[in-house]
């Protein structure tokens, strides 16, 4: 500036020019997530445009206080937040975009194993396999690992275990199922093994022998048996079962000359089969001299 007197030159201004703002647009949009009932679930966006971005996240349409970040995360979900809708709103000066809705799935909370049926005791005779089963509840896939006397057995992965054939040593052998999932695991009762020698077939060591009694008087007949016990007895008279006539001695009732030459004898059984048989003749007093069992005539 100037007159008369003089002039003056002011200070400088610089000029800055910006380029237009840009309108916020959304790269990467929030994804759907699923999650288990009480853990929490995270969306993300990614957006350019003239900064600074704002940021506005929304549950079916509502804003969510406080989510104003490019991602969140939401407290420890339930049930009832099954199929809600998460936005998110991006902003700036030059206008604002909404992204696309990511929904939320629930699934039910992972319940840890329990056992509604423990396995039970088993007795087996030496040379037999023996089965042990449990029942558990939980959510599948429910894992099994069978144990005997604590120590896992190889390949024993189901509810059910089979052992191979049995040996007296065997014995008092415990078994146990140890039920696993992602939640957690619960093991068994134990179940106790009792192996049994193998069963004998009885044999007779000593036979009954024949008896000479006079009309009237009983007879007593007896046998002495071995092999695995029980033992059981059945007395027969010609043949046929004697009621009631199952010790190792039999006693007949008063006999009479009509059962001269009578036979009894003793059937031997137990689990593992059924010992000899041997024959005994009755003889006894008669009134017919023609009798070949009479000691005499009377």
């Amino acid at each position: 500036m100037s007159n008369t007197a003089g002039s003056v030159t002011s200070s400088a201004a610089t000029l800055t020019v910006n380029a237009a703002a840009v309108a916020p647009s959304i790269t990467s949009q929030p994804s759907n997530q699923t999650v288990t009932a009480g853990q929490t679930a995270s969306f993300s966006v990614a957006a350019t445009g003239t900064a600074p971005l704002s940021f506005q996240w929304q549950k079916n349409g509502a804003n969510i206080a406080g989510a104003t970040a490019s991602s969140y995360t939401t407290p420890a979900t339930s049930s009832s937040d099954n199929g809600a809708q998460f936005t998110v709103v991006v902003s700036n000066t030059a206008g604002s975009v909404t992204s696309a809705a990511a929904t939320l799935t629930m699934n039910a909370a992972t319940v840890a194993p329990s056992i509604t049926s423990q396995p039970s005791n088993q007795t087996v005779t030496a040379g037999q396999t023996a089965s042990f089963s449990v029942a558990a509840t939980g959510t599948a896939p429910l894992s099994y690992q069978w144990q005997k006397n604590g120590v896992n057995i190889t390949g024993a992965t189901a509810a059910s275990y089979t052992t191979p054939a049995t040996t007296t040593s065997d014995s008092a052998s415990t078994f146990r199922a140890l039920v696993s999932n992602t939640a957690g695991s619960v093991t068994s009762s134990a179940a106790t093994l009792t192996v049994n020698a193998a069963a004998v077939a009885p044999s007779i060591t000593s036979q009954p022998s024949n008896q000479t009694v006079t009309a009237g008087q009983t007879a007593s007949f007896s046998v002495a048996a071995t092999g695995t016990a029980p033992l059981s007895f059945q007395w027969q008279k010609n043949g046929a079962n004697i009621v009631g006539a199952t010790a190792s001695s039999y006693t007949t009732p008063a006999t009479t000359t009509s059962e001269t030459g009578s036979t009894l004898r003793v059937t031997v059984s137990n689990s593992a089969g059924t010992g000899n048989k041997h024959r005994s003749h009755s003889h006894r007093k008669c009134r017919h001299s023609t009798d070949i069992h009479c000691m005499g005539s009377i």
